[in-house]
């Protein structure tokens, strides 16, 4: 900002250059005397009106800050002898943007195009507010518009991209990528193209319409000189010829790519592929990709393929290629081609060959080379899958013979933790005997005492040597546990991670186990302490804070709950507000890959499950705190449009659309998810595998129902509220209900809200009366317990407010009649009385535990935990 001066809408630069030193040093308060004094002197100036709005801003004044900001704009549209400079349209829009009102920003810059509309900095200005609202029709006609007055070649690729976004992000018809190929078509036949990112998307947009051929004719003439990095042109190349269904010269590309990269493990997976002639998804991938990981997907995508005969010589073709690039790479830091022969193995395996010990020997060879890193299990784990169990005991026999040969210290350490892994992996600990587990904790805890030595040296941030050990070692004391239900062992394995961070207090590992063991115990404190220490900032609030958050927002910590969401939501917010400037960034840099891929990353963060959930919790957060102030509710709720914006929130569309970004991979193995905690239950041998047979679809289901359930306690708790207090008034100006209207909404939200438990309606109230009668115990409702009591709450508010209109209309509630109708109120809130001292009998201890399984949840407030 600094640096923009000269003559903005008449104050000379001298003036405006102090007010800008204050603002850069965050002296606001000087800033804004600076500026008052300036408007007395300028008074109808609109640039000094929008560095005084800047600065009401930064200091925390938004709402004065969007007063004046509105005074510049009417005094931009007021006088038509007044001229609009970028600077003062520049400084607005910060504003504005700030102010989360872009349209505002748009308009000022609309007025501005429309008194100066060759001015190419106010229309640049104006494709930027376009990129900010994310209006990429608005976008594509503004830089159509620049391109016929300049005849850039920036401003055609930046409509381009635009018609691409509409395609990629609003799902429009390929109609529009046919108007984007002959925009290209027309500027290339009389400029060529001059870009890099201009030539890729131009074959993106060919690619997207299956015109693979065209597009092979592109990158192979004189255009393809100008992706420079040859591997990168070829993994396109390859890319086309595959999705052309040419195989074989696809395959030819890959290897090619292989012979320079051998470490690319993704091309190595579409070289295979193309060989055998398998159906995989030939997505676009980013060239600068080269991880050697095997890629779950990838694997798994791979159909038998249709080759009989043949199959037996190409696969021998790619074992040949394989070993003749284990040979010439002389680097023992690359996995890939190794990695490659046990991937062959395994097609051969998949393919009905007899077991012929080759995949066995390609494992072994792989583990007596890379063994001793840390990454071994992760990159054999898919691999491991296909081993018969004497296949996992020849395995395991034959690793512990190695390891016991091993030289240097540090490998035979890595060695020795790479066979508790694949342990670990084959789900042996869940079979051993008691004793056994014992064993095998104590001798990984003496291994890592005696390790300590080797780490002496390292960095007290780096990884020390046997890191992994004490984590594996504490698994198997909440193992114990949950075997034995002996509190013991669980306060043992609580002590190994202490003794971890002790020794080493920056390995978050051993943080995020804790946390999770103290949640379990109930000592949110202690976990809310050491979840701090991981110091979780930027992107990370999205895909960290799952480990924390639930427990949070269950328990009576309501300031440090509060902290965690008003963190959280600052995040995304000024992520959301700010991410399109890095749009505009890629824009002016002329990087077309990255607009999508920034545009696409922000779409998937509004869409997070997790930020909508804590905007739900925080507002239902702040509704628990002013429980005692009726008036501080009442404008929470008036802020809430009475719950209805709730609703909105969380209709059918919004649900479909959820996004999941949370790393649930970091999770303990007895927590897969939040909404999962298998020491709650009794120890059964196939629940080892919940991780894998949990997958996405059964969490997101169960995440989608809570949210819906959330989104519908406001306006219930705001119709419960006046359903205490009915009257024969109609609607008026805040917000109250007739009664007709109340009973209705209220019957229709309950009628919702039993389905987010599994029941209609009827069948909901049946439990209720018969858990209040004796039929039923509460055990059988599981962990949704505060959730009936809500149900329970509204229903007899429901009930009140339907009796009590009963009175003056018969007529109105003759068909929402249930089996409540017939009892008074004061019954049903002796049943919840009675259903919650029944729960407190029945919550404190498990008969399989030693200590109270519900210690972290006080139920202050029912309705909203």
């Amino acid at each position: 900002m600094a640096t923009k001066f000269g003559l903005a809408g008449g104050i000379p630069e001298r003036r405006v250059r102090p007010i800008w030193d204050a603002v850069d040093s965050r002296q606001y308060k000087a800033a804004l005397k600076l500026a008052t004094a300036l408007l007395a002197k300028y008074p109808s100036s609109p640039y000094a009106l929008a560095l005084k709005a800047l600065i009401l801003e930064r200091m925390g004044k938004p709402d004065e800050a969007l007063s004046v900001c509105l005074e510049a704009k009417e005094e931009l549209y007021s006088d038509n002898s007044l001229h609009i400079d970028e600077l003062t349209l520049s400084t607005l829009q910060i504003v504005f943007q700030r102010l989360d009102h872009l349209d505002l920003a748009s308009s000022c810059y609309e007025h501005a195009y429309a008194k100066y509309p060759n001015n190419l900095e106010i229309m640049i200005g104006l494709f930027n507010c376009y990129v900010r609202e994310c209006s990429f029709v608005k976008q594509q006609q503004i830089a159509i518009k620049m391109y016929k007055l300049f005849s850039e070649e920036r401003f055609l690729l930046w409509a381009v991209c635009s018609i691409e976004l509409q395609v990629v992000c609003n799902s429009s018809g390929h109609k529009l990528l046919q108007l984007a190929e002959a925009l290209l078509k027309k500027h290339m036949a009389s400029h060529s193209l001059h870009e890099p990112d201009a030539l890729v998307m131009y074959i993106s947009i060919l690619e997207q319409q299956e015109k693979y051929d065209a597009a092979l004719e592109v990158l192979s003439g004189n255009l393809g000189s100008l992706i420079g990095i040859e591997e990168d042109k070829l993994r396109i190349q390859g890319r086309l010829l595959a999705r052309a269904c040419n195989y074989a010269a696809a395959a030819e590309i890959f290897q090619r790519i292989l012979e320079s990269c051998p470490d690319d493990w993704q091309t190595f997976l579409h070289y295979l592929a193309c060989l055998l002639e398998e159906d995989v998804n030939w997505s676009k991938t980013n060239s600068s990709h080269q991880s050697c990981l095997p890629c779950v997907d990838d694997i798994k995508a791979c159909k038998t393929t249709h080759l009989t005969d043949e199959f037996d010589s190409r696969i021998s073709n790619a074992r040949s290629f394989v070993q003749k690039l284990q040979m010439d790479c002389h680097n023992d830091c690359v996995r890939g081609p190794h990695l490659a022969q046990i991937e062959i193995e395994r097609r051969h395996r998949l393919h009905g060959i007899a077991h012929d010990g080759k995949f066995m020997e390609s494992l072994l060879n792989y583990f007596y080379r890379f063994g001793h890193l840390s990454c071994f299990t992760s990159d054999v784990e898919m691999f491991l899958q296909l081993l018969t169990d004497d296949e996992k005991d020849q395995l395991l026999d034959n690793m512990r013979t190695f390891e016991s040969t091993s030289a240097s210290p540090i490998k035979a350490l890595g060695h020795a933790m790479s066979v508790f892994k694949v342990q670990e992996s084959f789900g042996i600990m869940f079979t051993l005997s008691l004793r056994e587990l014992e064993g095998t904790a104590r001798k990984m805890l003496e291994m890592f005492c005696k390790g300590l030595k080797l780490s002496r040296d390292l960095d007290p941030q780096e990884n020390m040597h046997g890191e992994d050990l004490l984590s594996m070692a504490s698994n198997i004391l909440v193992l114990l546990f949950w075997r034995t239900r002996k509190l013991g062992y669980l306060l043992e394995a609580i002590t190994v991670l202490e003794y971890g961070l002790n020794i080493r207090r920056f390995v978050w590992q051993y943080k995020i186990l804790l946390l999770h063991l103290y949640s379990y115990l109930g000592a949110l404190p202690l976990a809310y302490e050491w979840y701090t220490t991981l110091d979780v900032k930027n992107i990370l609030l999205e895909t960290v804070s799952h480990h924390i958050l639930p427990q949070m927002i269950s328990s009576p910590l309501w300031q440090e709950t509060g902290d965690l969401l008003k963190d959280y939501l600052k995040f995304m917010d000024d992520h959301l507000r700010e991410a399109a400037d890095l749009t505009c960034v890629a824009y002016r840099h002329r990087n077309y890959s990255k607009v999508i891929e920034f545009v696409q990353f922000k779409e998937r963060l509004e869409n997070s499950n997790q930020l909508l959930m804590a905007r739900l919790d925080v507002s239902i957060l702040q509704l628990k705190q002013k429980a005692d102030s009726l008036q501080e509710v009442e404008c929470i709720f008036e802020n809430l449009n009475y719950g209805s914006r709730f609703l909105e929130m969380s209709n059918e569309d919004k649900l479909k659309s959820l996004t999941f970004n949370e790393d649930l991979q970091a999770r303990p193995w007895w927590s897969p998810t939040s909404s999962v905690n298998l020491l709650s239950g009794y120890f059964e041998e196939g629940s080892a595998w919940l991780r894998e047979s949990l997958k996405g679809g059964d969490e997101e289901y169960i995440v989608k129902k809570v949210i819906e359930r959330k989104s519908i306690l406001p306006r219930l708790v705001y119709l419960s509220i006046q359903s205490g207090s009915i009257s024969l008034k109609e609607t008026d100006r805040n917000g109250t209900l007739s009664d007709a209207n109340a009973v209705s909404e209220l019957k229709c939200l309950l009628e919702r809200y039993a389905r987010t438990i599994g029941l209609s309606f009827d069948d909901a109230i049946s439990v209720i009366l018969a858990i209040s009668r004796g039929q039923n115990s509460f055990k059988d409702l599981g962990s949704d317990f505060i959730s009936w009591i809500n149900f329970t709450v509204f229903v007899n508010a429901w009930n009140l407010c339907c009796r009590d209109v009963k009175l003056h209309n018969e007529d109105k509630c003759v068909g929402d009649r249930t089996h409540f109708l017939a009892y008074p109120s004061n019954t049903v809130m002796h049943e919840i009385d009675a259903s919650i001292r029944k729960k407190e009998e029945e919550k404190w201890f498990d008969g399989s535990s030693q200590f109270p399984r519900y210690a972290g949840h006080v139920w202050f407030s029912p309705v909203f935990n």
